[in-house]
């Protein structure tokens, strides 16, 4: 397990700090852009460039933007016409001149030593390790942590535990050296099909097989969950988590094609129950069929696990008291203060599984 205490980490006194280029795709964002871009403002880390992407916004945005750029120079706008959250990143990528990107939604925030320590870990970590992650609190429209997050430590070639769960989780969390993303970009595919949502996951995997990792084990991301939010349309975020497992699977090696398999199962069953809670029983029908069709024995297993979280709902449900913690605010927590559990219901055979895999993949090719 990596070092908990992050403050460890250090360019060293006689280096020059590297140019970092955030890039902040932004559609009618003015209701949280301002607290967004100060986050990324005051980075312990000064070099910085902060590429704002208008994708096509009616509201305030830009003027916005215009504004905080008159106070910091380092703050560019860049205009374009809608087309989704994919094509505003490519765009902000595309004119960075950066040795590393780091993505940011504009409605999510930053730790102030974010950046510092993810470029000290890439540094002593060295060119073979493209992206640093960290841990990332969950916080409410006003900023205040409100649900308990893991922290997984997950580092080096993790190809096959990445694709087996998002222990990234978010587009706000990586920071990734620019060589690395020769010839990559976010995929439009999945807005372009009306499944936008995992566009950072899919450039993530396609990372994976090329890079190693590296985990900063500090909360340093806050990741916003506004009702109405992209990440809270669930049957759409299940076909596009389907779609990208479905570009992505052509592209892996075999011994990725059974968790993808698995995987598809699982997202079908999810499918399924979102279908007929809505009484919409020939789309749930379908996914079942799909369900089986990919994965028969992942199939079975996700619908028992349904049934069980189902079960445990009704029971928290009829319990007594909620237990809830008063949201604090994201900047009040410790950078590695612990407050969860990573493993979950995964069995220790199954995480030795997947270790063993990325370890024979390493083997062959990053």
């Amino acid at each position: 397990m990596a070092n908990n205490d992050p403050s460890h980490i250090s360019l060293g006194s006689s280096q020059m700090p590297p140019l970092v280029s955030v890039v902040v795709p932004a559609f009618n964002a003015e209701r949280t852009l301002a607290e967004t871009l100060a986050s990324a403002a005051d980075q312990t880390h000064r070099e910085l460039e902060i590429l704002v992407v208008d994708d096509g916004s009616t509201d305030a945005t830009a003027d916005l933007v215009r504004a905080f750029a008159a106070r910091d120079g380092r703050v560019r706008l860049i205009p374009k016409a809608n087309g989704g959250v994919a094509a505003a990143r490519n765009a902000g990528i595309s004119e960075a001149r950066g040795a590393y990107v780091a993505p940011l939604d504009a409605d999510d925030l930053w730790h102030p030593r974010k950046i510092e320590l993810q470029v000290g870990a890439l540094e002593a970590a060295g060119p073979g390790f493209g992206l640093a992650y960290n841990w990332y609190r969950r916080v409410n429209e006003r900023g205040e942590v409100t649900h308990p997050s893991a922290n997984p430590v997950v580092e080096g070639v993790v190809l096959h535990r990445h694709l087996a769960w998002n222990f990234v989780s978010n587009g706000s969390t990586p920071l990734m050296r620019k060589s690395a993303l020769a010839g990559l970009g976010y995929d439009p595919a999945l807005q372009r099909a009306g499944n936008q949502g995992c566009e950072d996951y899919l450039l993530q995997l396609r990372l994976a097989m090329r890079t190693r990792f590296v985990c900063v084990p500090a909360f340093l991301t806050g990741y916003r969950k506004a009702a109405g939010a992209m990440s809270s349309q669930v049957a759409r975020m299940i076909r596009s988590h389907i779609q990208m497992y479905e570009i992505l699977l052509p592209e892996l090696p075999a011994s990725a094609h059974g968790i993808v398999r698995r995987e598809l199962a699982r997202l079908h069953i999810e499918l399924v129950r979102n279908r007929a809670r809505r009484g919409e029983w020939r789309d749930a029908g379908a996914a079942l069929r799909r369900a089986f069709a990919e994965s028969p024995s992942g199939a079975r297993r996700s619908l028992v696990r349904e049934a069980a979280a189902t079960v445990g709902a009704a029971r928290r449900t009829l319990g007594a008291g909620t237990g809830d913690r008063r949201p604090c605010p994201f900047a009040s927590f410790a950078q590695d203060e612990p407050d969860g559990a990573w493993v979950g219901r995964r069995s220790r055979r199954a995480l030795d599984e997947l270790e063993a895999l990325d370890r024979a993949y390493a083997l062959r090719t990053v």
